[in-house]
């Protein structure tokens, strides 16, 4: 997913402050001229510290989901205790000891000697019965395992919908929460979002980037 997809998604939250902010008593504006803070969401979404960490957190939580469906879709002729070993020991990257691998070699070849086996099988001419229960064996083994895989695909997507707004949350009270400092530091009465302001104002995106940075894990 591009910057901007991420964008799309996450940071729609944020729009939430492009609407105009007032600040402050409703004295006369004549008497007490507005103090007009600017703020530039996108600089805002591509350089505050924290915001990048939700979405760092984001794509870590949604490539694990694409890589363990990955591992089922190219393994169907593995059982579901067999994908869910090898989904496991592949997580385990590069902490993954030399009897980890060995069991990884030894899940995929398996796999491909029961794919091999599946193809044989469904080309021969005139099987007897055995070699028709093993392919009907074979043929459960699969249409299982993309059930299971269509099923888990939906999870994924729930799951990662439930993150998505976590984290869209977190960044809308984060945001707020550093523009409020700010505009209590500066004594402004009004925040406009960059793009509804022509001219005039006092910026103040990088004061606000200044107070977004990462969260200790």
């Amino acid at each position: 997913m591009g910057r901007s997809r991420r964008n799309a998604w996450v940071w729609t939250v944020l729009a939430a402050l492009a609407a105009v902010t007032a600040l402050g008593p409703a004295g006369s504006a004549a008497e007490n001229p507005p103090k007009i803070g600017v703020l530039d969401m996108q600089k805002i979404l591509s350089d505050a510290p924290r915001v990048k960490q939700y979405m760092e957190d984001y794509d870590k939580m949604r490539q694990q989901l694409d890589q363990n469906l990955e591992i089922r879709i190219l393994n169907l002729m593995l059982d579901d205790s067999q994908v869910t070993e090898l989904i496991e020991l592949k997580q385990k990257g590069a902490a993954a000891t030399d009897k980890d691998k060995a069991r990884i070699a030894e899940l995929e070849k398996i796999e491909r000697d029961r794919d091999a086996e599946f193809k044989k099988l469904q080309s021969t001419q005139q099987p007897n019965d055995t070699e028709k229960a093993r392919l009907k064996e074979l043929q459960d083994m699969e249409a299982k395992a993309k059930t299971t895989g269509k099923a888990l695909e939906e999870d994924y997507i729930s799951r990662l919908q439930t993150k998505r707004k976590e984290l869209s949350d977190k960044a809308d009270a984060d945001v707020q929460e550093a523009v409020n400092k700010v505009v209590e530091a500066k004594g402004l009465t009004l925040v406009l979002v960059k793009d509804a302001v022509k001219f005039g104002g006092t910026d103040i995106t990088d004061l606000v980037i200044d107070k977004l940075e990462r969260k200790v894990q």
